[in-house]
């Protein structure tokens, strides 16, 4: 769940990520979902807050993607940044990003795994 004073953009941001459609705002818990195509099986929830917590626990996602330069590309295209290049020794590279509240992400190439 993120929480956010205007889900709408990270609604918007993070359904073209991730490629899935937004669901009808629930407007009596102020909750907007995003779900993936059938058959997936994750939901990701988008919550209004009057201010985000300067204290929370800070969290961040993990996504799995086939092209690094393209998501790269897309995520900036929609208000994101780019923090972060990492590789290991072994040659495995992940990129940390930013979505357009300052949401730390990481994207890395999907192997399959």
């Amino acid at each position: 769940m993120f929480n956010s004073e205007n889900p709408e953009v990270l609604v918007n941001f993070w359904g073209k990520v991730l490629g899935v459609e937004a669901h009808p705002h629930n407007a009596s818990t102020e909750h907007i979902w995003l779900f993936p195509t059938p058959g997936e099986n994750f939901k990701i929830g988008f919550q209004r807050v009057a201010k985000k917590s300067s204290d929370s626990q800070e969290i961040h996602i993990d996504v799995a993607v086939d092209d690094l330069n393209e998501t790269e590309d897309l995520v900036k295209s929609l208000g994101g940044s780019h923090v972060q290049t990492s590789r290991t020794s072994s040659g495995f590279e992940w990129r940390i990003l930013k979505d357009p509240q300052g949401n730390s992400f990481c994207i890395f190439k999907d192997s399959g795994h």
